[in-house]
């Protein structure tokens, strides 16, 4: 799924990247902030000690102080970019193969398993009561949650955001016989500019919800030790506000994680068919020989097979490898 990760604010935008801006930089920011105001509560100050004490600094010092923040705010949120596709797949379930991590990794994926053949005897349930709409209605659910039923015992993850991008991974595989992995990131290129925009904003939306919970985990993680080896152990307990602010995030990146899915489903169904036009290769009409053409495609792309002598370019005859 991280191949798929992967793949308006004047001229800041332009050098730094909107995406950058939303989802790295502004909660750097406010984390920042709330940890300023931590420090001050910690020393006993307020903002005016803080506005006097800046003043007390010469214009050129208070240039070269402001100049150090901005590079180092912006340092920091350009570290946590690059470590961003690692946390990503920490929440996600991809866990290091250490034995304490394994075991908790098989309880967690055994977890989900579960609920999600426990979901799909409910559908059953329901159809068999003749309740098609319920019916209907949790099947949507579940398959934006998990993984296909028939998946679930190699696809299912141990945390409900993996849980929720393996669903979306696998939607393109089911219907078309399409590797998402390896289609997506050439099948990106020749989409339509507005497809292109809703992906990112989706994924904009996405990397945001993921980078505070990060922030807000460390946030309320790191504050109170720090309080406690201070000596203000009285306001140890402030920064574990921090915590639901991480569970919203983490619910805000379940809803974030559906609707990025969402987008890319919406993609394979709308503009499959432009990378084989664009390599010049007729699209079957009948759904299984398309499966075929795909399995095809990406057997020639992942392991560089040759494609097969039937697969017909435009215009005439076979394709050539």
């Amino acid at each position: 799924m991280n191949t798929l990760l992967e793949a308006g604010l004047g001229s800041a935008e332009r050098i730094l990247g909107s995406r950058f801006l939303l989802s790295v930089l502004m909660p750097v920011l406010l984390t920042a902030g709330a940890s300023g105001g931590v420090a001050l509560a910690a020393t006993g100050s307020t903002p005016g000690d803080a506005i006097q004490a800046w003043q007390r600094y010469s214009g050129s010092g208070q240039f070269l102080a402001t100049l150090w923040v901005v590079l180092g705010l912006v340092g920091s949120a350009y570290l946590l970019a690059v470590c961003h596709l690692p946390f990503l797949r920490l929440i996600e379930g991809y866990w290091p193969e250490i034995a304490p991590l394994r075991h908790l990794r098989e309880r967690r994926t055994k977890s989900h398993r579960r609920v999600a053949e426990s979901g799909w005897q409910r559908v059953a349930e329901l159809h068999a009561a003749q309740a098609h709409l319920r019916a209907a209605a949790l099947a949507t659910q579940l398959s934006t949650r998990y993984p296909p039923r028939r998946r679930l015992i190699d696809g299912c993850l141990p945390t409900a955001l993996g849980n929720h991008l393996r669903a979306a991974e696998f939607y393109p595989l089911e219907r078309y016989g399409i590797d998402a992995v390896v289609i997506w990131p050439r099948l990106l290129p020749l989409l339509a500019p507005e497809a292109i925009a809703r992906v990112n904003a989706a994924r904009t939306a996405l990397d945001t919800t993921v980078t505070l919970l990060g922030l807000a985990t460390a946030f309320g993680a790191v504050w109170p030790l720090v309080l406690l080896a201070s000596g203000s152990g009285a306001l140890a307990a402030l920064p574990l506000l921090a915590w639901p602010m991480a569970w919203c995030a983490h619910r805000a990146s379940l809803q974030a994680a559906t609707a990025f899915g969402q987008e890319v489903a919406v993609v394979f169904d709308l503009y499959r068919h432009k990378l084989p036009h664009h390599l010049e290769l007729v699209v079957p009409a009948d759904p299984d020989e398309e499966r075929r053409m795909w399995d095809d495609l990406g057997q020639f792309y992942l392991r560089n097979l040759p494609l097969p002598p039937g697969l017909q370019i435009r215009g005439g005859g076979p394709s050539a490898s």
